[in-house]
């Protein structure tokens, strides 16, 4: 498969018979003109905030798209009613032609993560499901963050994943690396490309040097200054 980073949380996703847009905030997709306009595209939209929800997504056309949209986008007036769009409750899996299967977990912010398995490939992409430990926070939401994103995530533990799309947020300071350590350390990951970190693309670069990662089975791919790869 191909997977091209779009900035923040957006990747698009390329397999032999569909195309997966994830998230798409910001940046050119007009290389979608490009791809093969056999291929079904699934765009995947994990909750309303504006960093992963761009309406520009339903302007795409020039083939068959599927708008896979989290429950708490339900009555947006940004929605455009006249495209094919399914709501996606958390903790449920879900059949989709020409895809495969969606499953998805609830969110330690706001809608869901995904787990996309198609014919060949095991995708994640967690949305905004992540280790929130925000420093000088409640310390009892702090331990119900923990908790939820613990469960969440220890559901996929019997899951080998091809490649995760996961929260490395440098705004957490020093509890940066907390949420993607536990992941990678607890999940099977093949390849593991960072995202929704900000302005300081050095976080990627700090977590690839961390002791943990050098021990990780999992491939961290540098979204810090790539945006293509062929796996």
């Amino acid at each position: 498969m191909q997977i091209d980073y779009l900035g923040h949380s957006g990747f698009l996703v390329e397999t032999e018979t569909a195309l997966l847009l994830f998230d798409y905030y910001r940046g050119a997709i007009s290389f979608l003109e490009k791809k093969p306009k056999e291929k079904p595209l699934f765009v995947f939209v994990s909750h309303a905030h504006a960093d992963h929800f761009n309406p520009f997504i339903f302007k795409i056309g020039g083939r068959n798209v599927t708008y896979l949209l989290s429950f708490d986008l339900k009555g947006s007036p940004k929605v455009k009613k006249d495209r094919d769009v399914r709501y996606l409750d958390a903790d449920r899996t879900y059949v989709v032609e020409g895809l495969g299967t969606v499953e998805t977990l609830l969110s330690t912010d706001e809608g869901v993560a995904f787990l996309v398995k198609t014919s060949d490939k095991t995708l994640f992409h967690a949305g905004d499901l992540h280790w929130w430990d925000w420093p000088g926070e409640d310390p009892a939401w702090l331990l119900e963050q923990e908790a939820v994103f613990k469960r969440e995530i220890g559901r996929l533990i019997d899951t080998p994943i091809d490649a995760a799309f996961a929260v490395l947020d440098d705004r957490l300071e020093e509890n940066y690396a907390e949420g993607l350590s536990y992941l990678l350390s607890v999940l099977q990951v093949r390849y593991v490309l960072p995202m929704h970190f900000w302005k300081d693309k050095t976080a990627v670069g700090r977590f690839q040097a961390l002791p943990i990662a050098k021990t990780l089975d999992a491939v961290i791919l540098d979204t810090a200054h790539e945006t293509h790869w062929e796996i």
